[in-house]
C-alpha cells in the first residue's frame, strides 16, 4: 500500500503538463489560471491639475485665448453651465459639456484684446485722404461698391454658408459708355439695373468662398463693359422703328424741324443755332417724353404747346 501511495504522488506532481503524440506541450487549466493571476494590474498616471487652478487674477487673458477656438473647460476660470437641466437640478457643468464645445464663443475678443490688436494695426494704417470729405466724393473716386455680410450662429462651425455671397453695385453714369454701349449693356443686364437710382447690381453666391465670388462679380462687370462696346454687323442694319428707346439725334423729327425752320428763317441761321434754340429744345423734350414714356394727357398737352411755340402760332 505504501508503494501505491508513492506512485500516486509522483503522478500528481507531473500532472500540470500534458504530452500529445504530435509533440505539443499544453498547460493545464490550473497552470493557466495561476499565470493570469500573476499579471500586473495596469497603473494609470495621475492627471495634472487643470490650468484654472494655476491662473493668477491679473494674468494676460489674450495669452490664454489668442485666437478663435473651441471652449476649453480647463482654461476658463468661470462656473459656466449650459444644457438641459434635470428635474430640480442645475444645468450641466462645464467639464465634459459638449454643448459648450459646439457653439462659437467670443473669449478671444475681450475689450483689452481688441485694444491690443488695434494698437498693433495702427502702425500699418495711413491717414484718411483729405479729398474724401463726404459720400459723394467717395462715390466719385471709388464708384464700385462691394457688399458682404458676416453671420454669428450656433453651430459646429464658425463659417456660415450665407457669408460667401458678394454684391457689387456701380452707377452707370460713372462708366465710360456712349449711347450704343449703354443701350447694349442695359439689354445684357436685364432687371439688375435700377433706372430710378441709375445703379447696376450684380450678386454672386455660386462659389464656395467669398474671395472667389468677389473675383467673379468683378469679372462679370469687366465682361459686360467690353461686350457693350462691341458693334456687330447686324447692328448697323437697325432702323428707327427697331429702337427700344426713341433717340432725337439724327431722327426724322430732327431733320423735319431743321428743314422747316431753315426755309422760314433763311440761310443766315446755321443748323447748330437752330437746334440749340429754346423752342427746339422744348420740342425735343416733349417728343422724347411722348415717345419713350407713352401717350398721356400731360405729354400730349406738352407736345401741343411745344409745336405751337416752334411754329410761332401760340
Amino acid at each position: 500500500m505504501a508503494a501505491s501511495t508513492v506512485r500516486r504522488l509522483c503522478v500528481t506532481a507531473v500532472a500540470p503538463v500534458r504530452r500529445y503524440s504530435a509533440g505539443l506541450l499544453v498547460p493545464s487549466a490550473a497552470a493557466a489560471r495561476k499565470k493570469y493571476v500573476q499579471k500586473k494590474t495596469p497603473q494609470f498616471r495621475q492627471l495634472p491639475p487643470p490650468r484654472t487652478e494655476k491662473m493668477l487674477p491679473d494674468q494676460e487673458w489674450s495669452n490664454v485665448y489668442p485666437t478663435a477656438s473651441s471652449f476649453r473647460p480647463s482654461s476658463v476660470p468661470l462656473p459656466v453651465r449650459m444644457g438641459y437641466p434635470k428635474k430640480r437640478a442645475a444645468p450641466p457643468d462645464k467639464i465634459g459639456n459638449l454643448e459648450l464645445v459646439k457653439i462659437p464663443n467670443f473669449l478671444h475678443l475681450t475689450p483689452l484684446a481688441i485694444k491690443k490688436h488695434c494698437a498693433i494695426l495702427r502702425e500699418f494704417c495711413t491717414p484718411w485722404p483729405a479729398a474724401l470729405v463726404d459720400r459723394d466724393s467717395c462715390t466719385r473716386h471709388f464708384p464700385i461698391e462691394l457688399q458682404s455680410m458676416d453671420y454669428v450662429s450656433a453651430g459646429p462651425s464658425l463659417c456660415n454658408p450665407k457669408a460667401r455671397a458678394v454684391t457689387l453695385q456701380v452707377k452707370l453714369s460713372s462708366l465710360n459708355l456712349d449711347a450704343h454701349a449703354r443701350e447694349k449693356l442695359l439689354k445684357l443686364v436685364g432687371s439688375r439695373y435700377d433706372a430710378k437710382d441709375d445703379i447696376l447690381t450684380i450678386r454672386s453666391d455660386r462659389c464656395p468662398v467669398r474671395k472667389q465670388n468677389q473675383d467673379y462679380v468683378m469679372y462679370l462687370l469687366t465682361v459686360l463693359y467690353h461686350e457693350s462696346w462691341k458693334t456687330e454687323a447686324w447692328e448697323s442694319e437697325k432702323e428707327e422703328s427697331d429702337m427700344d428707346q426713341y433717340i432725337w439725334e439724327d431722327s426724322k423729327s430732327q431733320q423735319n424741324v431743321l428743314s422747316t425752320l431753315t426755309r422760314s428763317r433763311g440761310d443766315s441761321t446755321s443748323s447748330q443755332e437752330i437746334l440749340e434754340s429754346p423752342s427746339v429744345q422744348e420740342y425735343r423734350l416733349a417728343m422724347l417724353n411722348l415717345r419713350n414714356q407713352g401717350e398721356t394727357e400731360e405729354s400730349i398737352s406738352c407736345y401741343k404747346q411745344s409745336v405751337k411755340k416752334l411754329l410761332g402760332v401760340a
